[in-house]
């Protein structure tokens, strides 16, 4: 009688350890895929993106001038030449690649050159980018802030970030005569503004037609 009960019971619970076991190698090789270098070989102004993903280096982009890695490894964003125009078409585009899934897409398209990216976790558990830009005319600094899952939600023109503390940006505006000097010397902005980043992440999805300058970008 024990023999039997024994049986029944291995029977009941080996499906059980199968389906358990699939699951666990199932999650362990979801959570288990992260980014953790990324490498650009340049060939001009832009070149070929490749991301190491758990050991093996992957080509991304053949298009790429900057790249960062965020999410805790799980997505790489780089900045690439598919941009809205601007400037003697110098404006630069932002992408965002799944590194679980391998899929892309574009997350801001501007009319500007892309310098600097920096991701921001709110106390509400949103993921912010924080990115400045540089217009090759004047030489004036621009602000946006991307939702990494949407795109474009806010834009500042001629425009620094001063400061940044917890879920707020500190910018600071600029006038055209002061971006030469503003490097070289203490140039004060004259005006500044606040802004919370959770209330920024709720705003519409900015999107920029397409634009080519020939003369003064800000003409």
């Amino acid at each position: 009688m024990k023999s039997c009960q024994r049986i029944l019971l291995t029977i009941a619970v080996v499906p059980l350890l199968i389906v358990s076991a699939v699951y666990a190698a199932a999650n362990s090789g979801s959570s288990g895929q992260r980014a953790t270098k990324v490498r650009i070989e340049m060939r001009d102004i832009y070149g070929s993106l490749f991301v190491t993903i758990g050991g093996t280096e992957k080509k991304i982009s053949d298009q790429a001038q900057q790249a960062w890695i965020i999410n805790r490894g799980r997505h790489v964003v780089y900045s690439s030449s598919e941009g809205a125009g601007g400037y003697e078409n110098e404006g630069q585009s932002l992408h965002l690649y799944d590194v679980q899934t391998g899929n892309q897409k574009r997350i801001l398209s501007h009319y500007f050159m892309v310098e600097t990216l920096k991701e921001v976790v709110t106390t509400r558990n949103k993921r912010a980018l924080l990115v400045t830009m540089e217009d090759g005319g004047l030489g004036a600094s621009y602000v946006a802030v991307v939702d990494p899952w949407r795109g474009e939600v806010f834009f500042r023109r001629w425009a620094r970030i001063l400061a940044h503390k917890g879920d707020t940006i500190v910018l600071g505006f600029y006038k055209e005569e002061d971006w030469g000097e503003l490097d070289a010397s203490k140039v004060r902005p004259y005006k500044r503004e606040r802004h919370n980043l959770n209330s920024l992440l709720r705003r519409s999805v900015i999107v920029n037609k397409k634009e080519n300058w020939m003369g003064d970008p800000d003409d």
